[in-house]
């Protein structure tokens, strides 16, 4: 359990990021190959959990890039699928606010960065706290893909159920499920006091 939470908390923020810089590049900036970044983005989440697990294996299982029963495959598999919520989390909060503020702070002659930074990132803070959450919580749920790129050293929760109900100890399969759920209650609970008190002041 505690590794599951230590790969959540990893993939939890990246993928967060990774969806808003690419929301922001789909709003708000004009460039070749846009449409093609949102659909290769979005295909990360339409393909199937078992197809992703297989490619990842068939893709990192040999040099130079070899990730097979390390940590950094399942990160990666928890990145890429939760990173497309992240992204159209950030976008439709994106789209609802006006270009000219980006324009105004163009016009005094501030970076894009900044502009990002303390202009744009402020106003999307509840959508990207949201994305944040969706994205930990799917990660420590997730079993699709990841039950192809797991190994010993690196086993989740997840695929540590799906082997006790295959070995018949259903009892140890639901105590263990029934902390994942309580964890995710904890998690979702702490996030809607966050926002309440945030929206207080």
């Amino acid at each position: 359990m505690i590794q599951t939470l230590l790969f959540s908390l990893i993939a939890a923020p990246i993928s967060a990021v990774l969806g808003l810089l690419i929301a922001y590049l789909l709003t708000r900036r004009t460039f070749v190959g846009k449409q093609s970044l949102e659909f290769v983005t979005l295909l990360c989440f339409v393909v199937p959990g078992t197809v992703a697990g297989v490619s990842y294996v068939v893709a990192f299982n040999h040099s130079p890039i070899y990730l097979t029963d390390t940590a950094a495959i399942i990160v990666l598999s928890m990145v890429t699928r939760n990173m497309p919520i992240g992204m159209r989390a950030c976008m439709a909060a994106l789209q609802q606010l006006d270009k000219l503020l980006d324009e105004a702070s163009f016009s005094l002659r501030v970076s894009s960065l900044k502009t990002l930074l303390f202009v744009t990132l402020p106003l999307l803070k509840p959508a990207f706290l949201s994305a944040l959450v969706t994205s930990f919580v799917r990660s420590m749920t997730m079993i699709s893909a990841i039950v192809f790129l797991v190994s010993p050293s690196t086993r989740v929760a997840t695929s540590y159920i799906l082997n006790r109900v295959e070995d018949g100890a259903y009892g140890l399969a639901v105590a263990y499920g029934s902390t994942l759920i309580m964890v995710m209650v904890l998690i979702i609970g702490l996030f809607g006091w966050l926002m309440k008190d945030k929206q207080r002041f």
